[in-house]
């Protein structure tokens, strides 16, 4: 990669990690995926429960094999499971030792921005399990809360429901249209101003391009 762009990114990210740390967050930066892996490794322990989210930046850094590998109880949904255990799933994730997920955005003053369909997402990052590990690549720094809803709307909406397979507008057009159909996956936002209280919470900043 160009040594600018990366010089750029870093500058970037240091920036952003010191307002996390203003909003009581424990900002990581790293360089790449497998720094972030190493991170997690270290964040949570082998005796604890992990729930995942629905996370194309989780899923992007294999971590879930890994974690697989040293006998970490994961609880996640799997595709072709029955609505009914999907949702047992869903339930038993917020209830985990560690939650981990992906926000949509993360502005330059150190909010955290969330959408989610069906809401256990937005759920597990703010309270339940004792612990969330937040990982988001540098695509998902955006100036401020306007800009990364705007971001979320254009960019996140429409690539998630494309991987999802779903018929919405936004499949169609390539942005979002504020949608009514049956399929939609906006249906609540959540930003984090500042930690939620008695959460450990980790934010892995990683200098390159993930997920969403």
């Amino acid at each position: 990669m160009d040594e600018n762009i990366t010089w750029h990114r870093r500058t970037m990210l240091a920036k952003i990690s010191r307002e996390l740390a203003k909003n009581n967050f424990t900002p990581i930066v790293v360089e790449n995926a497998a720094e972030a892996v190493n991170k997690i490794f270290e964040i949570i322990k082998p005796e604890e429960s992990v729930g995942i989210g629905g996370s194309r930046s989780i899923r992007q850094l294999c971590v879930i094999e890994a974690l697989e590998s040293r006998g970490q109880e994961l609880i996640q949904n799997k595709p072709g499971q029955p609505p009914e255990e999907a949702f047992k799933l869903r339930r038993k994730a917020l209830a985990a030792d560690v939650y981990m997920e992906s926000p949509n955005a993360v502005t330059m003053d150190g909010k955290l921005l969330f959408v989610d369909g069906v809401g256990n997402r937005v759920a597990g990052m703010i309270f339940g399990p004792k612990k969330v590990v937040a990982v988001a690549g540098c695509n998902k720094i955006v100036p401020d809360e306007e800009s990364g809803w705007e971001r979320i709307r254009q960019v996140a909406a429409p690539a998630n429901a494309k991987r999802l397979g779903l018929d919405t507008p936004c499949t169609a057009g390539g942005s979002c249209k504020n949608c009514d159909t049956p399929q939609r996956i906006c249906n609540a936002s959540v930003v984090l101003w500042k930690r939620p209280k008695y959460t450990e919470y980790y934010v892995l900043l990683v200098a390159e391009e993930l997920g969403y």
